[in-house]
């Protein structure tokens, strides 16, 4: 049985956000607009790969792995909330300086991504 390297799926730059001593891991990939695409509940930003090398022609993709998930830490006392996870997108927002946000979230990424629209309104443009 042939075992895929999954690197060659994923081939982009990896970024960290330092959350409280914690690697919040995310791509930033290709310019323009700011796609913002959050992940559900098990995946990671791998979910999105195919969507990431078909726009970043035409968009700024940025993909975060929640904090517990893909190349993020995986902390064994952490607080896995939604409101937490909320407030680390924000983190990245602000910290990245984006604006006029489209949002397009999967499963869990949802939640996570219309509560950090609910914490800072004026930096999402459209949800998808």
């Amino acid at each position: 049985m042939a075992v895929l390297d999954w690197r060659s799926e994923y081939p982009f730059a990896s970024h960290e956000l330092r959350l409280e001593g914690l690697r919040y891991h995310y791509l930033d990939e290709g310019q323009g607009e700011p796609l913002l695409l959050l992940h559900g509940n098990p995946t990671w930003s791998f979910y999105w790969r195919r969507v990431v090398t078909a726009l970043s022609g035409q968009y700024r993709l940025i993909v975060p792995d929640h904090i517990g998930c893909g190349l993020s830490d995986k902390p064994q006392d952490y607080e896995y909330r939604l409101a937490r996870h909320s407030a680390n997108v924000l983190r990245l927002v602000e910290h990245l300086q984006l604006e006029r946000i489209t949002l397009v979230a999967h499963d869990w990424g949802g939640g996570i991504g219309l509560g950090a629209a609910t914490l800072a309104p004026e930096k999402f443009a459209r949800l998808v």
